[in-house]
């Protein structure tokens, strides 16, 4: 068995939605925030993700 790839540092929109478990509508969202939005470098009109930010992001926001 070959070990998989480990993931990079920054993906799509897309990709985060998969790694996180939610649709893609919802990272648009999460990334979109005006403030405390899931942490993202803007590569021209695309947006990354860091794929580290994606698990921080989602516990703030878990609800208490």
């Amino acid at each position: 068995m070959g070990a998989e790839e480990p993931l990079p540092l920054y993906v799509s929109i897309e990709r985060a939605a998969k790694i996180a478990g939610v649709s893609e509508e919802t990272m648009r969202e999460w990334a979109n925030r005006p403030v405390d939005h899931v942490p993202y470098l803007q590569v021209g009109k695309k947006k990354l993700v860091r794929v580290a930010g994606i698990a921080e992001f989602a516990q703030r926001m878990e609800a208490a």
